[in-house]
């Protein structure tokens, strides 16, 4: 699989990916065309600068990607470029998940990390990152490039806009809508519905 993206994310998919057997016989490559300066990630995993180099990976390698980019506009933007150049954007879920029911849709390019806990009905769309030690309640609807920071609560039926940031042990109380393009700040209780391109911090 290709990562794109070589930063603190990326690097958090690694961990993961070491710790899960079945992951043992699969390559992992990376993609950052903006720190030139090494070729390779822990002296272990390569990494392509260019599009080309990219292109190149799909046609001979392996055509599946996930994008690690925390900036979830930015993630939407490198997604659509990558995906222009034939890759087929991937789930990734941690082995160390604390529940998921195999059955929920995940959209391409979810990650899902360690300790994250997903209740029944929940929907989890295209690009969206949930960090480690989340909780998605009942009926929780996550919409595109959603970003998810460590030990947030989501709680029974509340929906977050697409290409929103919600911050570090945030909660979302149950059937609360949260509009696109919203940031949420570190452990902020949202009691009441947030209209689009809002900031709670």
């Amino acid at each position: 699989m290709l990562i794109i993206g070589a930063g603190g994310l990326a690097t958090d998919v690694i961990t993961h990916w070491e710790l899960d057997e079945t992951k043992a016989s699969e390559g992992l490559y990376f993609f950052d065309n903006f720190n030139k300066d090494k070729d390779f990630l822990y002296d272990k995993y390569k990494i392509y600068h260019t599009f080309e180099e990219v292109k190149h990976h799909f046609e001979t390698m392996d055509k599946t990607f996930c994008v690690c980019i925390g900036n979830p506009l930015k993630r939407k933007r490198i997604t659509e470029q990558i995906e222009e150049l034939g890759g087929e954007l991937t789930p990734i879920v941690s082995c160390k998940v604390l529940t998921y029911n195999p059955n929920t849709p995940l959209g391409g390019g979810v990650v899902l990390q360690s300790g994250v806990g997903v209740s029944f009905n929940a929907v989890i769309k295209k690009g969206v990152f949930i960090n480690a030690g989340t909780i998605l309640g009942h009926d929780v609807i996550l919409h595109e490039y959603v970003s998810v920071g460590p030990g947030v609560m989501i709680l029974g039926g509340a929906e977050v806009g697409e290409c929103s940031y919600i911050g570090t042990n945030a909660v979302i109380m149950p059937g609360v809508k949260i509009g696109k393009m919203v940031r949420i700040g570190v452990g902020k209780i949202i009691e009441e519905d947030v209209p689009d391109n809002s900031k709670i911090i």
